[in-house]
């Protein structure tokens, strides 16, 4: 009985110690204007307390931490698209039915401000699984920059036109999300470690894959299609 107790308390801390998918976690996409200019498109990547973003028209990558506490309040890095980190923005918001996300955000230091309007697309997005990224992937850094990507056992590799390598990890991190964790040689001053996010979704009935990802000195945005 003694024996049965124990048990019963064991697997009773493991449930309330173990990881919980957050109410929030997912992608999230919509727009924002910068001091009445806009719109621009927005797409923020979630889990738990973290956060990474990216703006295919403006051409920058965020990464930043969220603090839910008074509704939503994100902190963001602000890093040029294949480029060097120059801003800092913060986000305050408010969750609309849950779905949704409603605020205005400001840049750090030159003060520009916005608003912000995002909706949850998780129904647009293909679950995570290992079937899903473990594939041979396509993509280009700019018109005349191929990438070539293969993800096998969720280990990443791939070279691209210049002769770049990219070796790396991309693991399941919750059920819409992927970490990525790359690392980038043989290519000038874009070499280095990146940690990141990514998400598949099916456009014109072809999966694309799209990693955004930062390290020390820069933002990558890079849309995969399987090959």
């Amino acid at each position: 009985m003694k024996h049965i107790k124990k048990s019963i308390f064991f697997i009773f801390l493991l449930y309330i110690f173990s990881p919980v998918l957050h109410a929030k976690d997912g992608v999230w996409s919509g727009v924002f204007d910068i001091n009445g200019h806009g719109t621009y498109d927005f797409f923020a990547l979630i889990n738990g307390t973290d956060i990474t973003a990216y703006t295919q028209k403006a051409k920058v990558v965020y990464k930043g931490d969220i603090d839910y506490s008074n509704g939503f309040l994100t902190t963001l890095a602000m890093y040029i698209k294949d480029g060097t980190h120059f801003s800092t923005g913060v986000i305050t918001a408010s969750f609309v039915k849950d779905n949704s996300l409603s605020g205005k955000w400001v840049t750090y230091p030159a003060e520009d401000t916005g608003n912000i309007f995002l909706v949850n697309i998780n129904n647009q997005i293909e679950k995570t699984s290992e079937k899903n990224i473990n594939k041979k992937w396509v993509g280009f850094l700019k018109k005349d920059t191929s990438i070539n990507l293969s993800v096998v056992n969720n280990k990443i590799s791939g070279k691209d036109k210049n002769s770049c390598t990219y070796y790396g990890d991309a693991n399941i991190l919750n059920d819409y999300i992927y970490l990525i964790e790359m690392e980038i040689a043989s290519c000038g001053i874009s070499d280095g470690h990146y940690s990141g996010m990514a998400f598949i979704r099916k456009e014109k009935n072809r999966s694309v894959l799209s990693i955004n990802a930062t390290g020390e000195n820069f933002g990558i945005l890079i849309k995969f299609t399987e090959n």
